[in-house]
């Protein structure tokens, strides 16, 4: 019986061990790794509550995040101490989409709503999204995690009456929020040194065709803000808008998000990359990365660097290169890199970090990507049960 069970164990371990084909398919080891929401086993985000879609890094390198489920909850992580700390539940918000913008003075702004990309369902009867704000203060660190307890946040309002909050971008430098809604699709500013919002006008009218979007309008899901503080995005057929925050004027420019040709009306921007600002980078629903010139209006396709749908993060890191995540819902996660200086993309496999026997966790979907203050790529995973993974580039 004791040689049966040795047996076993053994067969156990050599089935744990990955070949080294595999690790042709993932991200290096040596550069990855990954961290729980929490304090394991008890005082982590539970499961159906922790899908990672937003996350925003302070001025003092401090990243922040949210999660979104049964129950959207505001986390914390520290780079002196490199682990992640869960600061309460979102009251009245089961989605933070994109919605998450820090301040100057490292006061965190957060969007809610109740779902997105959903065909509308349940904003019935909703009232709307509420901006609300979370000021860090001495001794956060060391308070005791509990997973019943509400995040202390102050609520600045709804921007649009029935509409969630369906992304945000911040202009530290002149005190603005801007956001776009669902299923509305509503472009809105917020003034932070006023506290008043601002409804600048609508940037997707017509529904998606198809019975699966009936409902659906076909908004970006990103905002970027150029050198000059000029907001720009996606609406209808992937057409790019341009926001003017002096003269407070909402345009359409005479571009569009690349697609395949016929695809206009399901292609959008999914999102911009962060650091760039003179020149923007964009990916697309499609899977395409593009660069828009500001100045000139001047896009240049960049191409689909993976052979899947949706780039769904994108940042720039010190070593000059632009890295992205991709894939659909249904498909596995890849990161890739971009070097603009060559032209040249590189894969760098699928999310998955294999530290046996400690510990270890694969990515299907990754829908948050930023950058640390010190280089560190923060890449947050949107399942039933999420981790936060780290990357180090080279």
């Amino acid at each position: 019986m004791r040689g049966l069970a040795l047996m076993m164990l053994a067969c156990a371990v050599i089935s744990a061990q990955r070949t080294a084909d595999y690790d042709h398919s993932v991200v290096s080891q040596v550069r990855i790794d990954l961290r729980d929401l929490g304090y394991p086993p008890n005082d982590v985000i539970p499961p159906d509550e922790s899908a990672i879609r937003s996350l925003a890094v302070a001025p003092d390198g401090t990243v922040y995040g949210a999660t979104s489920g049964r129950r959207s909850h505001l986390f914390v992580l520290y780079p002196q101490h490199g682990y992640v700390q869960p600061l309460g539940y979102l009251k009245g918000a089961t989605t933070v989409h994109r919605s998450v913008v820090v301040s100057a003075n490292g006061d965190v702004y957060v969007g809610g709503s109740i779902g997105v990309d959903n065909n509308g369902q349940g904003y019935s009867g909703y009232a709307g999204g509420h901006l609300l704000r979370y000021s860090p203060g001495r001794g956060d660190e060391e308070k005791q995690i509990r997973m019943d307890a509400e995040c202390p946040v102050e609520d600045l309002g709804i921007p649009v009456a029935g509409d969630g909050i369906y992304t945000l971008a911040i202009d530290r430098e002149r005190n603005a929020i801007f956001g776009l809604t669902y299923p509305s699709a509503r472009f809105f500013s917020y003034s932070i040194a006023d506290g008043k919002f601002a409804v600048h006008g609508g940037v997707a009218e017509r529904r998606i065709p198809g019975e699966k979007f009936e409902k659906d309008r076909n908004v970006g899901r990103a905002l970027a803000l150029d050198a000059d503080g000029k907001v720009y995005g996606s609406g209808d057929h992937g057409a790019l808008f341009r926001f003017d925050p002096e003269t407070r004027k909402l345009e359409w420019l005479r571009l569009t998000a690349p697609t395949v040709a016929g695809r206009e009306p399901y292609n959008r921007l999914d999102c911009w990359a962060e650091g760039s600002k003179d020149i923007l980078y964009g990916g697309t629903s499609d899977g395409y990365l593009f660069r828009l010139d500001p100045k000139s209006l001047a896009l240049e396709n960049l191409g689909k660097p993976l052979n899947q749908y949706r780039i769904r993060g994108l940042a720039f890191a010190r070593n000059g290169k632009l890295y992205g995540a991709g894939g659909d819902d249904d498909e596995m996660a890849r990161l890739f890199s971009y070097d603009p200086a060559r032209g040249a993309y590189q894969m760098l496999g699928m999310v998955d970090v294999n530290h046996r026997p400690y510990y270890s966790w694969q990515a299907y979907v990754i829908d948050a990507v930023a950058i640390g203050a010190d280089g560190t790529l923060y890449l947050g995973q949107s399942e039933r049960k999420s981790k936060l993974y780290l990357y180090y580039p080279e």
